[in-house]
């Protein structure tokens, strides 16, 4: 069987993930809804340049702590079909939240234009909810920490920010917490055993199932 291989953390990889989320943020500017804040304020492409910025120093601080998949990923149609049948699998909760609790109408965007939203969204995901706060706590935390404990922290950075912004204490809001905890303990666990390009695999083919395909199935289903 073929098989690629590619550097699992080296600046490479990142160089091709940075440029192919900055492409798409470009893509989406030619959209009307170019201007919808997505971090405060701020709109897709410059949260997206920031992060494309930061998230290499970021890597290098996780490799000198000895954090994340090292070497090199072989990719082949096993391992592809392995990631996307684990992304489909973490799609169902929600899917299933979302007929037995059903989400609002407009809660995704739209393609086309979500083809190149939602692999921008997902880039900065990853740096913002992942590379950060491991990162932080790898400086901050003296080395003979154990790896796991700097990472069970960025497992729940992205369910507090979820948690933040819910409508408030109701059984959709705590069944969505938990399965953004499922992906993010799956994506970490990926991490250190893979490296960056297989976490934000991970993400993008979630997002491809969850957002895309059942985005739009949704309306049809549910109203």
């Amino acid at each position: 069987m073929a098989t690629l291989q590619i550097a699992s953390t080296g600046h490479r990889s990142y160089l091709i993930l940075s440029t192919i989320a900055t492409a798409c943020a470009l893509v989406f500017q030619l959209s009307d809804i170019a201007s919808m804040p997505v971090l405060g304020a701020a709109s897709l492409l410059p949260v997206v340049l920031v992060c494309a910025i930061a998230g290499y120093p970021l890597l290098l601080v996780l490799r000198s702590r000895a954090i994340g998949g090292f070497g090199r990923l072989q990719v082949n149609w096993r391992s592809l079909a392995q990631l996307v049948a684990l992304g489909a699998a973490l799609a169902v909760p929600p899917v299933v939240i979302d007929l037995l609790i059903p989400f609002p109408r407009d809660m995704n965007i739209a393609p086309p234009w979500a083809l190149a939203f939602y692999p921008a969204i997902g880039f900065v995901a990853e740096v913002l909810f992942h590379l950060v706060p491991i990162a932080v706590f790898a400086i901050i935390l003296p080395r003979r920490i154990p790896v796991i404990w700097l990472l069970l922290p960025a497992v729940f950075t992205e369910p507090v920010f979820q948690a933040y912004y819910s409508p408030g204490a109701t059984m959709q809001s705590w069944l969505v917490i938990g399965n953004v905890t499922l992906v993010s303990s799956v994506q970490l666990w990926l991490f250190q055993r893979h490296g960056f390009t297989a976490m934000i695999g991970l993400r993008i083919v979630f997002y491809l199932f969850w957002h895309i395909i059942w985005g739009s199935t949704r309306l049809a289903v549910l109203f």
